[in-house]
């Protein structure tokens, strides 16, 4: 623990921080941290770490009673638990605006997280895919539409693999982990020509820990490729449509998301030689297989050594 008296480290837990800004006052403490008054509020805010009201300090020197310090505020999904000098400092909160994850919900802390991201995500000129580049995204590539399930089958994943004591986090920047590049068929397209396409991928990825072995995961919507033909002004619509198209026109295979899902598990260590995937072939069915996903994986992680996981390939 870091007292008034010593020079702050380089990273400062939040715990550090509501000692430090209740022990001296923020002038002292900014010219300490060799910043400002009005950063060091902003890095306050951004670890959501109270701190005393304007004239606290002042009141408690001239004799007058001063309401006692409250305490630290329990951690909150998506809140930074540290801050590191001299990098920038980001708010953990987002206005959400879905309504179908209520509070009464048993909501994962990084499922209500992505509830808020992905409701202001930006989606691919395809369609078939919402992107965002916020740093504490789950790993989950899915369409606008889909989006409700495709958080309910993370929450039921989440929620299992926690229940079993297999923590789940977004990893953090240099913790060395990796996300392979993934695809969101179901099998290799088999029409001449065609390639497998490569999935938006998180700025960090989101890691389980099994028996002592990370674990990445993905959840991904099955994307099918559906024969349309050019409808004007930027517009496709399917083959087999009925409705008559004046003007040029043309048919090309074009991608579609399917609203089924698959989940991958992968090693997230360089190389990457170990992979496995769950799909749906019906709509809403893997949530309910969950349980025998994390079986799987506990029985993988009993039979690979560790080092299996981080060297082979290598």
């Amino acid at each position: 623990m870091t007292t008034p008296g010593e020079p702050p480290r380089g990273e400062i837990s939040r715990e550090e921080l509501y000692a430090l800004v209740w022990s001296v006052s923020g002038t002292t403490l900014a010219r300490r941290f060799d910043c400002s008054e009005t950063y060091l509020r902003r890095v306050c805010k951004a670890l959501d770490v109270p701190r005393p009201a304007r004239g606290w300090w002042t009141q408690g020197e001239v004799g007058v009673a001063v309401s006692p310090p409250p305490p630290l505020p329990a951690l909150k999904p998506g809140c930074p638990d540290r801050w590191t000098r001299g990098r920038t400092v980001r708010r953990w909160h987002r206005r959400a605006r879905i309504r179908s994850f209520s509070p009464d919900r048993d909501l994962h802390p990084l499922v209500e997280l992505a509830a808020h991201i992905f409701d202001g995500a930006k989606q691919t000129p395809d369609r078939t895919h919402l992107v965002t580049r916020c740093h504490d995204a789950i790993d989950v590539t899915t369409s606008a539409a889909a989006l409700e399930s495709a958080l309910a089958l993370a929450n039921a994943l989440f929620r299992q693999l926690e229940t079993r004591s297999h923590p789940v986090r977004v990893a953090a920047a240099g913790a060395g982990f990796i996300r392979p590049a993934l695809d969101n068929h179901r099998a290799p397209p088999s029409r001449l020509g065609r390639t497998r396409a490569t999935v938006w991928a998180p700025r960090a990825p989101t890691v389980t820990v099994v028996s002592g072995v990370p674990i990445g995961l993905a959840i991904v919507e099955i994307r099918r490729d559906v024969l349309k033909r050019y409808a004007g002004d930027g517009e496709f619509q399917r083959a087999s449509a009925k409705e008559p198209v004046c003007g040029l026109t043309w048919t090309e295979w074009r991608p579609e998301p399917s609203h089924q899902f698959k989940i991958i598990a992968y090693s997230p260590h360089f190389p990457a030689p170990w992979q496995r995937e769950w799909s749906e072939t019906r709509r809403k069915t893997l949530i309910r297989a969950v349980a025998a996903i994390v079986a799987e994986l506990e029985e993988t992680a009993r039979t690979l050594p560790h080092a299996a996981f981080f060297l082979q390939g290598r």
